[in-house]
């Protein structure tokens, strides 16, 4: 029988593996029972090893953790033939993970179960209802001229700072009001104008919002004749501007909805309607008139046969030039409507 001595060095070396091997195992088999549990509740948020059989003393865990284990592990894993070592090198990452709760830890820091997990709340967009329905009391018992704004916002920025003032009554708003006051004071043509604000806060409603006011408009004055949405343009190179009696008056440009998009049978009437007034501006203040613009929209026309989209200048325009306008329209729709009276008494009352 031979004898094998074994060298002090060989001694280390066997007792070394031998360690490795039980913290191996004890590890994998504290894992194993979290494991079980993990699966019979059905989370993996809470990953805590006692109160099982297999757990490891928290003391042991933690001088093992401290004592570098997960560098013993992978100088194991680096050996192809150490199975124990692989397996020792992922329990290490396991037991890394932030999903693993050590014992001992209850109380002071612990990851959320799905029921407390509450996602965080976005911050609140800023959201202002729309303004109530102001329908200006009309001037006369029976209105001829309806006057609203779309886009309420649009505004002059030559003179007022910038090109839009969201949810407010902006430089279009003005023109309007001057369009109404010229009409029924220095025409006596009775006016019924709506400042509800229709594009905020979703400019994308802004025409859906206002063909309710008209709606409503039309529906308590039925002896309304015309009807104007006053906007301005914007974009343009430079401001379209004509001098008339010596001063500097923002173009006008006439927009008709057509049937392009959404139905509206009758909207060559409102085309018909356009010409005619843009005819009696060049007759009355030649360059006035941009002429009439035939796009897809329906812009609401199809609620009466002689609405029309005016824009009144552009964004590069003076407020002060745009007002000129006005006043200049009101004079040519005062002698139009002058016309559409007589031609329609009854309708006129």
């Amino acid at each position: 029988m031979r004898i094998h001595l074994i060298t002090r060095w060989q001694a280390r070396l066997i007792l070394s593996r031998l360690v490795k091997i039980i913290l191996a195992c004890l590890i994998i088999i504290s894992l194993l029972a979290g494991t079980r549990h993990v699966l019979k509740q059905g989370t993996l948020l809470s990953l805590a090893l006692p109160p099982y059989h297999g757990e490891l003393p928290l003391p042991l865990l933690e001088r093992v953790l401290e004592a570098g284990l997960p560098a013993i592990a992978l100088n194991a894993a680096g050996n192809q033939q150490d199975d124990t070592g692989r397996a020792l090198a992922a329990a290490v990452q396991v037991l890394a993970s932030p999903l693993v709760v050590l014992p001992g830890s209850y109380g002071t820091t612990r990851l959320l179960t799905e029921e407390e997990y509450v996602l965080p709340q976005p911050l609140p967009v800023e959201s202002v209802p729309p303004a109530p329905l102001e329908i200006e009391p009309p001037d006369a018992t029976q209105p001829l001229v309806a006057i609203y704004n779309t886009h309420n916002a649009e505004s002059y920025q030559a003179s007022e700072g910038q090109a839009k003032f969201p949810g407010k009554n902006g430089g279009v708003s003005q023109v309007a009001a001057v369009l109404a006051e010229t009409l029924s004071k220095d025409y006596g043509v009775p006016v019924v104008r709506s400042t509800t604000i229709h594009d905020y806060p979703d400019f994308a409603l802004s025409y859906a919002n206002s063909e309710k006011t008209l709606e409503r408009m039309l529906a308590e004055n039925p002896s309304v004749l015309v009807v104007l949405d006053i906007h301005r343009n914007a974009g343009l190179p430079a401001p379209p501007v004509v001098e008339i009696e010596n001063q500097k008056v923002a173009q006008v440009l006439i927009i008709v909805g057509s049937d392009a998009r959404l139905e509206h049978p009758g909207w060559r009437q409102n085309e018909a309607f356009a010409r005619r007034l843009a005819g009696k501006m060049d007759a009355f203040y030649p360059g006035l008139s941009l002429g009439v613009r035939v796009q897809e929209g329906r812009y609401n026309q199809h609620l009466h046969p002689r609405a029309l989209l005016l824009e009144i200048g552009s964004d590069n325009n003076t407020l002060e030039e745009a007002e000129r306008s006005a006043r200049l329209v009101a004079r040519v729709l005062a002698a139009l409507i002058d016309e559409l009276r007589r031609e329609n008494p009854a309708q006129s009352g």
